[in-house]
């Protein structure tokens, strides 16, 4: 049973670097696959309304563990602790810290598959999470074509070789850069293409009928 105290809040993972605002009306928290793009993410981020939490790798597959690995994974664990709302039976909605849990993982296969973990987690132990509209992921970019001072984001290959033809077929120099990882893009470039709610693309996890 959760101890319904005032010390509550404060029992959180210590690896969460958490937002200053105390509603969880407009705040959001970022899932982020390791330290050095947690790092990355906490320069970005916007202090009162954004939390991040770094994840160590893959998390465990709970769709095939025991219920004694789950209860004793750490990372699963720290996600447990920092949203608040407990999970399976014991889920209460109504303390859920954050309005958004948004999962933001590279932009390659390995960033694809962690996602695809922690959406099995959530589906499988938070489910009315996911019905209630509360799970997102991130859509950080894979490519920045430049060119002078225009510059775009390409999604995936086909987005790339769609803006070369597009909208960079009379430039004389254009170059290329493929992020290795999301701790491998400057604060600045991360916050414009992927966490500035006025920017940024989500996609919305939803459980179809």
């Amino acid at each position: 049973t959760a101890r319904k105290t005032a010390t509550r809040k404060l029992r959180l993972p210590g690896k969460l670097a958490d937002c200053s605002n105390g509603s969880s009306e407009g705040t959001e928290i970022f899932l982020v696959e390791g330290d050095s793009a947690g790092g990355s993410a906490k320069s970005a981020r916007n202090r009162e309304t954004q939390a991040i939490l770094p994840l160590r790798g893959k998390i465990l597959n709970v769709a095939s563990a025991t219920a004694d690995k789950l209860y004793s994974n750490q990372e699963l664990n720290d996600i447990i602790q920092a949203l608040g709302c407990g999970r399976g039976p014991n889920y209460d909605q109504n303390k859920l810290r954050y309005e958004r849990i948004i999962i933001m993982t590279d932009a390659d296969v390995d960033g694809a598959h962690i996602a695809s973990l922690l959406m099995t987690f959530f589906y499988l132990e938070m489910s009315q999470l996911i019905e209630n509209g509360n799970l997102y992921i991130a859509l950080p970019p894979l490519y920045k074509i430049s060119s002078g001072t225009k510059v775009m984001y390409a999604m995936d290959d086909n987005q790339r070789d769609f803006f070369l033809k597009e909208h960079f077929n009379d430039s004389k120099k254009v170059e290329i850069n493929r992020f290795k990882g999301l701790g491998e893009m400057p604060a600045q470039q991360l916050r414009d293409t992927t966490m500035d709610p006025k920017k940024r693309q989500l996609l919305k996890v939803i459980v179809p009928n």
